[in-house]
């Protein structure tokens, strides 16, 4: 509480009532500042200039103004703004609490005489104030962004050298050896010709889709190795492609896959899957604006997709699929030849070894599974840069743990999306790992 004092009541009052009238050194006294000469004194110790010179400096250049000229203009205690610096945190808050919550009449003198003063300050010194503090706030939050920067380098770093494992794994068995140009997928574009209209969407759509691509790869572990490297075929050819069927896409992509009539993949492109682009995604919600990617904190994106977030799904296609109807005659073909050379042996035995009526019922539950595959599965668009990638990659390879081949890539890759609106990942942003909501266990490093 305020001690009794006169002289220093009777200049709070006459500060009140013209406060045009205060002197430097009586603003000084009311402010509880050293003297002006002291002052001075202390302000070139510590920067070289007056206290008058620093007001001028941050009127006519706060930009240049060093975080210690900055606080000085505008900090309450004016040039001794570190004068608490070496007092214990029991005294720093005593002392805040002897110039906050003094309850006193002489402390509301005070209070009012200070703010008093501030509103008949003239505009330069007004002008500087405002400037000093805006620079202070834009010279912490420099050295803050440039140490998260540093933070997040080094731990990018570290990450970088332990590697995410379904990474590793895909970089142990090939991804980025020297024959593999790139890696990626084919996409097709099977919608919005319709002249300038439907060009603004595609062009909002690969805007979409560019930006899913880097955030999702980059977000990983080992990002950095894969993202230069990544390629989207994009195939746009309104008179071929335009409502094209699956059909028609297939044998334009086995083409392509082929090397015949001029066209060829580049080697890396995945040749298990190809993707469409038909007027759905390049017309959904999400693809008319910028893919931004959510936050699970203040340093690691995360590309988790939510439930109420608008997503982009694209078609991906099995370019060797074939329609049951014609799988089970050319079967049935391959059976009766079997049977009529098994006759002709003589060797011909309708009993069936337990071995086979295991593989059978096998075979049947993954029929089950398979239940309505038509030959694609419906797949959120940033899904298609990690999961997707790695189960075709993994099949074509042949490099899982159980020995995936192509028809189990495609299984894993049907049940996962049969109702892709509730496929979502169990992942933390920062976790390393790459776990599905009911990933067959083949599909698992």
């Amino acid at each position: 509480m305020a001690t009794p004092n006169p002289d220093l009541e009777e200049l709070y009052r006459r500060a009140i009532a013209d406060p045009q009238s205060i002197t430097r050194a009586e603003r000084n006294a009311i402010r509880d500042w050293p003297p002006p000469e002291e002052e001075d004194r202390l302000c070139i110790a510590k920067t070289g200039r007056t206290r008058a010179e620093l007001i001028a400096k941050a009127f006519a250049s706060p930009d240049d103004l060093t975080r210690d000229e900055a606080m000085i203009v505008h900090h309450p205690q004016g040039v001794r703004f570190d004068a608490d610096a070496n007092l214990s945190v029991e005294e720093r808050r005593e002392h805040l609490k002897r110039r906050r919550i003094d309850p006193s009449p002489m402390k509301a003198l005070q209070d009012e005489a200070e703010r008093q003063l501030r509103v008949a300050a003239g505009e330069e010194e007004k002008a500087a104030l405002l400037n000093a503090v805006k620079r202070q706030f834009a010279i912490d939050n420099a050295k803050q962004d440039a140490w998260l920067q540093y933070w997040r380098e080094q731990d990018a770093a570290r990450r970088l050298r332990s590697g995410t494992p379904w990474i590793k794994h895909m970089l142990e068995n090939g991804l980025l050896e020297d024959s593999a140009e790139c890696w990626g997928f084919v996409i097709f574009r099977t919608g919005c010709y319709n002249g300038e209209e439907g060009e603004a969407a595609w062009r909002k759509f690969r805007e979409y889709f560019a930006k899913a691509a880097e955030t999702s790869v980059l977000h990983w572990n080992s990002g950095p190795l894969l993202w230069p490297k990544f390629r989207a075929v994009f195939v746009e050819d309104k008179e071929e492609l335009d409502d094209a069927s699956n059909e028609q896409l297939r044998a334009r992509f086995r083409k392509m896959r082929d090397g015949d009539g001029g066209e060829h993949l580049t080697k890396g492109i995945r040749t298990s899957c190809f993707l469409v682009a038909d007027r759905a995604a390049i017309e959904s919600e999400a693809a008319k604006m910028l893919y931004v990617a959510e936050y699970d904190d203040d340093l690691f994106a995360s590309v988790y997709i939510r439930p109420e977030d608008p997503v982009a799904y694209v078609r991906a296609v099995d370019p060797d699929y074939e329609a049951p109807a014609a799988a089970a005659e050319e079967k049935k073909k391959e059976g009766g030849k079997d049977e009529a050379e098994g006759d002709e042996a003589g060797t011909s035995d309708k009993a069936e070894p337990a071995a086979t009526a295991e593989a059978k019922k096998e075979a049947e539950k993954e029929d089950d599974e398979m239940a309505g595959f038509k030959g694609e599965a419906t797949v959120a668009l940033p899904r298609v840069f990690d999961w997707l990638h790695y189960v075709c990659f993994s099949a074509e390879r042949g490099i899982s743990a159980a020995g995936l081949d192509l028809r189990e890539g495609w299984r894993a890759i049907y049940v996962q999306t049969k109702t892709p609106e509730a496929w979502i990942r169990n992942l933390a942003s920062n976790s390393g790992s790459l776990l599905y909501a009911h990933v067959p266990r083949a599909t698992l490093l």
